[in-house]
């Protein structure tokens, strides 16, 4: 173990992304919290394009920070520009002492420029922490981790190498870690093959009030077979015994889990794996109803890092004084059946875009959800808001959200399509879509998740019922989820609950409900907790067979900081 500690470490080394072992042997603890360390920063490079897509769009503001955003950028590009010129330089030097001198004086030029950056960094951590957390976020060593988790509280850190992954357990005493010697390539085909099971265009899940999966009365939509509802539980339990089982020591009495993963683990929501050996058939609810999935025994709570935690458990909460603001149902002309949840459409994002620019009668052309503003009215009555607090169809646009004071409500909703990083040529980021405008300009009916990071919040909640994580072919890996998530924390919001595939309308309505009821019945529970029960009690009405299959329950994750 300690030679593929050294291993893992060494590789990210020839990367640059931390510093060489010294000559001195280091102890295993130290070798742990290395690796960890090296871990984070690896993640972050693989979301770095998001990342910068977060600094052009801040840059073009006119306050402070977006000119220190600015200047930074022109660091980094001189910086670049020294760094040609100095490996040029080194490709001609020899033993002509001019050359040589050259040589001296561009690794000057670009040591002093490194020097600028750190300065220039230090200064935006001092004067705009939030912004350097969103955009530039540091790893946590393992002792500051456990620092911020409580006793009842474990944090799990996923790394998926190339040709094997790595799993670090946290908690408030303890640290562990185990190797999994499973290709990246493997671990998507597990994945991916998961994810084709819990398909929600599925007629016979899709349909509430089914007498069995098997029912064939209700006529097919053309969306998917008949009767198509495979979910393999047993695969479930393999990915748990693989990823988590060798730390269950350390998890299994906690009842708050952090995740902290990437591909292709960020399109599969951790509640649905399965701690114990299936029994029955996938396809009977009973069966169902009484599988040992990880959600039965503690609330699971996602992360978009590590020092995410140290930034949300830090963050003053300051109540709003009104319930909830809901935008949805947008005005979509799209030809096929109106969509019943919430999705992009990856038949037409394709040509969203023309020259850079978003084709506006493309966004019109993705299909209506009329079932969302349905889920939007359920909400606002069960939290007592009034009828004008749901803005849907021709209100539900991104100017309206843009010049709202949201920063009054405790719970805000979006129930639209959402775009993933890369639906769409040159969309770099995540997306959520509104109703377009009747013409070109500033409202591109596309609001970003640096558009979204520039909001005011100061939310309880923000529930997004568009998020999907994983291409059209349930290939996963984008930063869909975790790109707007840190965007929204960065605004403000506290606690996130985003849907990782397309919601069903009333079980959407019923989750979330659900979790609020649990909160107010039980004003100590914590978030997650309230989620977890909500999550209980949906999968175990028996009055409708469909709410126990995985599909229903599970695309709804917490994000945030769960107490």
């Amino acid at each position: 173990m300690r030679r593929v500690l050294r291993l893992i470490l060494l590789g990210v080394c020839a990367l640059g992304l931390i510093r060489p072992l010294g000559a001195q042997e280091p102890s295993p603890a130290q070798l742990r919290d290395e690796a960890f360390q090296a871990a984070q920063k690896a993640m972050l490079t693989s979301a770095s394009m998001a990342l910068a897509q977060l600094g052009v769009r801040f840059s073009a503001g006119s306050d402070e920070l977006a000119r220190l955003v600015r200047q930074r950028q022109d660091l980094v590009a001189a910086w670049k520009g020294a760094d040609r010129a100095l490996v040029k330089a080194l490709s001609m030097a020899g033993g002509d002492s001019g050359v040589n001198k050259d040589v001296e004086a561009r690794r000057a030029e670009a040591s002093a420029l490194q020097a600028r950056i750190a300065d220039s960094d230090r200064d935006m951590a001092a004067r705009f922490p939030a912004y350097a957390e969103l955009s530039q976020p540091q790893p946590v060593s393992i002792a500051a981790t456990q620092a911020l988790l409580g006793e009842d509280e474990a944090l799990v850190l996923v790394f998926v190498g190339t040709r094997e992954a790595f799993v670090w357990a946290v908690t408030r005493d303890e640290a562990d870690w185990h190797r999994v010697p499973v290709t990246r390539d493997a671990l998507v085909a597990q994945v991916k093959a998961l994810r084709a099971g819990l398909d929600p265009a599925a007629v016979a899940v899709m349909r509430s009030a089914l007498r069995d999966f098997g029912d064939t009365d209700v006529a097919g939509d053309g969306l998917a077979p008949r009767g198509h509802v495979g979910f393999s539980r047993a695969g479930a339990h393999e990915l748990f015994r693989q990823i988590l089982a060798p730390l269950d020591p350390l998890l299994a009495q906690r009842r708050r889990v952090f995740i902290v993963v990437e591909r292709p683990f960020d399109a599969l929501p951790f509640a649905l794996l399965v701690t114990e050996a299936p029994q029955g058939e996938d396809t009977d609810p009973a069966a169902l109803r009484e599988t040992a999935w990880l959600i039965r025994r503690q609330g699971i709570v996602t992360l978009p890092s590590v020092s995410s935690l140290r930034s949300l458990r830090a963050a003053p909460a300051t109540p709003a004084p009104l319930p909830f603001r809901g935008y949805g149902a947008p005005l979509l002309g799209g030809s096929g059946p109106p969509a019943q949840v919430a999705s992009a459409a990856p038949d037409l994002t394709g040509a969203l875009l023309r020259g850079g620019r978003v084709d506006l009668e493309t966004v019109r052309g993705l299909s209506p959800l009329p079932q969302t503003e349905g889920e939007l009215r359920r909400l606002a009555e069960a939290l007592g808001a009034p009828t004008d607090a749901v803005q849907v169809g021709a209100a539900a646009t991104k100017s309206a959200v843009l010049a709202a004071d949201l920063s009054r409500y405790r719970i805000l909703a979006f129930a639209t399509h959402g775009l993933l990083a890369g639906d769409i040529p040159g969309l770099s980021e995540p997306a959520l879509v509104f109703t377009p405008p009747a013409a070109e300009g500033a409202d591109d009916g596309l609001l970003t998740a640096s558009e979204a990071a520039r909001l005011h919040l100061a939310a309880d909640w923000v529930i997004l019922s568009a998020c999907n994580t994983a291409g059209s072919d349930g290939t996963p890996g984008s930063d869909g989820l975790s790109g707007l998530a840190r965007a929204f924390f960065y605004a403000g919001a506290r606690t996130l609950l985003v849907s990782h595939w397309p919601v069903r309308d009333d079980a959407a309505a019923r989750m979330t409900t659900g979790t609020l009821a649990a909160l107010r019945a039980d004003p100590a529970l914590s978030k997650a907790e309230a989620f977890r029960r909500a999550t209980l009690a949906l999968m175990a009405d028996s009055s409708d067979p469909t709410l126990a299959h995985p599909a229903i329950w599970a695309p709804f994750v917490m994000v945030g900081e769960g107490r």
